[in-house]
Parts: structure tokens; C-alpha cells; sequence
């Protein structure tokens, strides 16, 4: 039984949504039928940056709520990582235009972003605050104990709980932690952080401190691109203010990202990742970060994947019942990858889009380039994934003989228990392996 007719979205969503699933080609054939009368083109728009993609979005919801009287609260931001919002954030704030974030956290106030920016004031201020924050973090053997002992002597003595921590590491309760070290480190950003960018003295102190490693360590890429979007906001404030900018007058600068006193507690735009919108409804929906490796994701291996990503912006373009608008920027990404148009957006028929602005002809082809690479790997990879599957018995020539456990394909490598070893060892898709 094919449920085919769509009571949410105008003709003009659907026929575009129906136009990017027709590139799958592991489906069904079938085609959603509207049963909305014709509404508004679906709207692309090309950005010369991230900044500007926040910008022009905050435009076109002032411009939905001040012309058409459309309410923030019918407005949603879609995007497919959390790390998105800071320019999503600081443009709407910027257009003083009210918002709320969904199953997350604003972007200055993750907890990898507080940490960083804790030790950022703790180099400049000393303050309490930081330092309780960052002092056991990561782990330097500075537990509850220890931190109440300097707690009490900071209040004694009336002086601050880092003064306590420089007056008493000589002392027996101190031997066998990191608290030297951590005091060390701090003087010496404190002594030189005004002769560096703020960009380097983050960089630096998310290194030298063992917090990004703390990181690597649990696997955390989330928080990891989170700080890479923080480095990257604050080389742009770096360009924006000029050689006069400081980092107290950074720090001062990101005090001011609050959202509280931003419109009423009822009229908000919701900001949301794709999951979160599956099985929602929007009157009008911002898809943005439309790029190759945001959506989709960097962390897509095989053509399986790459159509169940496919599946995901088809989803999340039917979320929208009369409005819908695509976005992507050009640039660099933090990572220094050059930010390409994703090939969802090409996927989709031009004559059904309405663009504000499109991307040159030299992008587009360089796009198509890259997606034709992409697609080679993606090749590779599926092979690999059609040739191994987990329960499958395989011959190491080093091991021995084994049973792949689990496949991994963000790690591009098999989990395989080996007879004659204890544990499972993790082995790579490019070692061969022989199927028995």
C-alpha cells in the first residue's frame, strides 16, 4: 500500500523534494502527490561566506515577520551539525531576532566552549570561576579535597583560589599532582598573551594544557569541531577589530552573547538539527549549511551511506509546508577543506528553484569534480563493505585466523576477534584479508 498524497507541503517543496530522492537509486520508485494548492518556489541562495549565509537569513526572517506577518515561531533552522549555529547564532542575534535551540546548546554555552573560553579568563583575570573550572580539567590529580583545602585558604587569607594555589605547592597535600605545572603554564600565557593573537594564545592553550588531547583521546569529534568553529570565530573577530583587539576585549565581546532578553518567551525561531526534525512540521524551513562535507556528512564512506544522507535532506526539505530555503557558502572550512556546494543541491532539477543568487560556473564544475572523485572512493569503500561482512570468518597472515566482529566505517576498519588472541584487534580495510 503506497501512501502517496502529501497534505503538509506545496506543490513547489514536494516537486523539488521528489526531484533530489529520484537520485537514489536503492528505493522504490515512487513520487509524493501534493494536495496543497501552489504556494511560494523553493528559494536557493548561494553566500560568498558563513557569516554572510547567518546574515541573509536573519534578513529574510525579519523581512517574513515585518511584510507578511509571519510569526518567529513558524520559522525553523535545519542543519546537520550542531557546530553550525555559531554563525547562525551571532547573525540573529546581531538582526536582534528572537531564537531557541532544540535537543542542544548554544554555542557559547557548550561545555568544551566554556572550558576554553575558561582558561582564556584565567589567563587574563584569575578569576575563581575559571579556575575551579579548568583546574582538574583535564585530570591533574586536583580533586574535591584539595580544591576545598584551597577554597578554605583563599577565604582565610583573603585572596583568590589561584593566589592559594601559588602559596601552597610546596605543600605535602600538593605532592603527587599536577599543580605546578598548571600554575607554570598559566604565568607563562599571563606573562606573554598580550604579545600573540588571541587566535594563537587559544590555540596554544587548548594544546599545551592537554584539553584538546583529552579530547582526541575519547573520540569526541563533536566537541572537537566545536572548537575548531571557536578557533575559527575568533579569527574573524581577530580580522574584524584589527591589531587593537585584545583578549579582554574579546573576552568582553562574547559576554554579550545572550539570548535571554531577546523578544517574547513564546515567539521564537527554533534552530534544530535534521534528526531532531524527523516527524515535525514547519511552515517555513531554513535548510542551511548546504556544503560537501556538512550534508552531506565528511563522515559518509560508502554509496549506502551516501543515499541514506540523501534520504536525510529529503526529510528534512519535507519538513517545510510553505516555505522552504536552501543555503550554502563558499570559503574555507575550519579545517582548511574548501567548501564546495553539496551535490544535494545540484541533484535537484534548476528549473525548480528560485535563486536569490547561484554559484559561478567555475564552482559548480570544481564541485562536480570533487563529487566525481568522492564517488569513486565511495565505490571502493562499498566494494570493500560487499566483500566483508560482520559474522564472516577471515585469514590474517599475521594472525591467523579470525571473525570479524563489527565494521566500522567511520574508522574504515574491522573489529575482528582472532582465534589465537585474547581481545579483538581492530584491522584496517586496506590490509588484506582472506575470506575463509
Amino acid at each position: 500500500i503506497m501512501m502517496m498524497k502529501n497534505y503538509r507541503s506545496t506543490p513547489q517543496i514536494l516537486t523539488a523534494a521528489n526531484s533530489l530522492i529520484a537520485k537514489n537509486e536503492e528505493r522504490m520508485n515512487k513520487k509524493l502527490i501534493p494536495m496543497l494548492p501552489p504556494g511560494k518556489n523553493v528559494v536557493c541562495d548561494h553566500c560568498p561566506s558563513p557569516q554572510e549565509e547567518g546574515a541573509r537569513l536573519a534578513r529574510e526572517m525579519l523581512r517574513l515577520h515585518g511584510e507578511e506577518g509571519v510569526p518567529f515561531r513558524q520559522m525553523t533552522v535545519l542543519y546537520r551539525a550542531h557546530y553550525l549555529t555559531r554563525n547562525l547564532e551571532d547573525a540573529l542575534l546581531k538582526a536582534d531576532v528572537p531564537y531557541t535551540i532544540y535537543s542542544g546548546v548554544p554555542f557559547f554555552g557548550r561545555l568544551e566552549i566554556k572550558n576554553a573560553l575558561a582558561y582564556l579568563r584565567l589567563i587574563a583575570f584569575r578569576d575563581d570561576l575559571s579556575c575551579l573550572r579548568v583546574l582538574n580539567v583535564p585530570k591533574r590529580n586536583l580533586g574535591k579535597r584539595r580544591v576545598a583545602f584551597l577554597q578554605d585558604y583563599a577565604a582565610e587569607n583573603g585572596c583568590s583560589i589561584y593566589q592559594a594555589l601559588e602559596a601552597n605547592l610546596d605543600d605535602g597535600l600538593f605532592k603527587g599532582t599536577k599543580a605546578r605545572a598548571f600554575v607554570e603554564l598559566i604565568d607563562e600565557f599571563s606573562q606573554t598573551y598580550r604579545e600573540k593573537p588571541i587566535s594563537r594564545v587559544l590555540a596554544e592553550i587548548l594544546d599545551r594544557s592537554g584539553y584538546e588531547a583529552m579530547l582526541r583521546t575519547e573520540g569526541n569529534q563533536a566537541r572537537l569541531d566545536n572548537l575548531a568553529e571557536l578557533k575559527q570565530a575568533v579569527f574573524e573577530y581577530e580580522t574584524t577589530c584589527g591589531e587593537e583587539a585584545g583578549l579582554e576585549d574579546y573576552l568582553n565581546h562574547i559576554a554579550l552573547f545572550s539570548n535571554q532578553d531577546a523578544g517574547s518567551s513564546g515567539d521564537k525561531v527554533k534552530l534544530m538539527t535534521v534528526h531532531t526534525a524527523k516527524g515535525l512540521e514547519f511552515p517555513y524551513v531554513f535548510l542551511c549549511g548546504l556544503n560537501e562535507g556538512v550534508f552531506p556528512s565528511r563522515k559518509t564512506r560508502t554509496r549506502q551511506a551516501m543515499e541514506e544522507e540523501r534520504r536525510l535532506a529529503f526529510v528534512a526539505m519535507t519538513r517545510a509546508e510553505k516555505g522552504l530555503y536552501l543555503t550554502e557558502a563558499e570559503g574555507m572550512d575550519f579545517d582548511g577543506w574548501l567548501r564546495y556546494p553539496s551535490r544535494f543541491l545540484l541533484d535537484i532539477d534548476p528549473s525548480l528553484l528560485e535563486f536569490r543568487e547561484k554559484a559561478k560556473d567555475s564552482l559548480i564544475e570544481e564541485t562536480r569534480e570533487y563529487i566525481r572523485k568522492t564517488d569513486v572512493k565511495l565505490g571502493r569503500n562499498q566494494r570493500r563493505q560487499d566483500l566483508l561482512q560482520t559474522g564472516q570468518r577471515v585469514h590474517h597472515r599475521a594472525f591467523g585466523d579470525g571473525t570479524i566482529k563489527s565494521v566500522d566505517m567511520e574508522k574504515m576498519a574491522y573489529l575482528i576477534q582472532f582465534d589465537k588472541m585474547a581481545t579483538p584487534r581492530q584491522i584496517a580495510f586496506k590490509i588484506k584479508l582472506t575470506a575463509i
